[in-house]
């Protein structure tokens, strides 16, 4: 019931956007943060995907569909470093795509390593909804010249 109250109230002190074609990856091995994360991106505005681990990560991110990856780090299978690694070596604009930690585990030390895998940024849990939209705005505005000079991403 306490988990009710908390989301609910998170959806009422977070004002309406209008719906925007941003499609979001949300990576995570528990299904309450993909629940949390996903209204998250619903209240900004961003259509999203689940995905249980990086070997999901992986298969979804292949496919082009996804504008950006919120990818949780520790994961069973396959963890969020590898995945970024593999999504990373993909040829294409989809090796390019902006990934975002979404973390418990931000001391500046990690923050370090997950940038050095080829991270774009990193959100601490628990997440705070103006940090992710922040991370996200500057993630895909950093892309944008990119997707511009490459032409446009295909339709999947």
């Amino acid at each position: 019931m306490a988990k009710r109250v908390r989301l609910a109230s998170i959806q009422s002190c977070v004002p309406e956007r209008p719906p925007e074609r941003t499609r979001v990856l949300i990576v995570d091995d528990l299904p309450q943060n993909r629940l949390l994360l996903g209204l998250l991106c619903e209240q900004l505005g961003f259509q999203h995907e689940p995905a249980e681990n990086g070997y999901e990560a992986l298969d979804a991110a292949q496919s082009g569909r996804f504008d950006i990856v919120l990818m949780d780090i520790l994961m069973p299978r396959m963890d969020g470093i590898a995945a970024t690694r593999a999504i990373r070596a993909l040829p294409g604009p989809v090796g390019e795509i902006p990934i975002v930690a979404v973390t418990t585990a931000a001391a500046p030390g990690e923050v370090l390593r997950y940038l050095a895998c080829g991270m774009t940024d990193v959100v601490a849990k628990p997440v705070e909804r103006t940090r992710l939209e922040e991370a996200i705005t500057a993630a895909l505005a950093a892309r944008q010249p990119a997707a511009e000079a490459g032409g446009e991403r295909s339709a999947a």
